[in-house]
């Protein structure tokens, strides 16, 4: 057990910005009220034209989804309209069938299907991480010691 020194106790002595902040803030305000009554600066002329500026810079984005919205409901009828949304809804369902079709067929992959020995994970080509990015699922790559067979595992996120 190290022994502890006896004698008087030094007391911790505080830095000069922290034991004086609240004094330093009150002086800073103090200073920049006067300022801010003798000098003409404006503030509420810039304050009112940066307001100004960024209402109508919302107002010209919201025009331009309204024209860009009248232009599309101008051009296709609505039967037109429906029809697009149902087509991409189906294309959405048969992407998403590929999905589970692809996890379901390589997420089965613990030894090796030809020798049975073990399998190492080893680098990702460029293939791989594409599918990873298109299927959103982690894929990962193994190789056989004994055989070098090469395979996949699709994991879901």
């Amino acid at each position: 057990m190290p022994k502890t020194r006896k004698g008087i106790p030094k007391p911790k002595q505080k830095s000069y910005f922290k034991e004086y902040n609240f004094e330093i803030t009150v002086i800073l305000l103090i200073g920049l009220g006067v300022f801010l009554l003798i000098e003409e600066l404006e503030i509420k002329h810039y304050l009112y034209e940066i307001v100004k500026t960024i209402l109508f810079f919302i107002g010209d984005i919201i025009k331009v989804f309204r024209n860009g919205t009248f232009f599309i409901i101008n051009k296709f009828e609505i039967s037109d309209l429906v029809g697009i949304s149902l087509i991409i809804f189906a294309l959405f369902l048969v992407a998403n069938r590929w999905r589970q079709r692809m996890i379901e067929r390589y997420e089965l992959l613990k030894d090796c299907p030809n020798c049975g020995g073990n399998l190492i994970r080893i680098r990702r080509d460029f293939n791989h991480k594409i599918l990873g990015i298109l299927y959103f699922v982690n894929v990962k790559h193994y190789n056989c010691k004994a055989c070098n067979f090469k395979g996949i595992k699709l994991v879901k996120k």
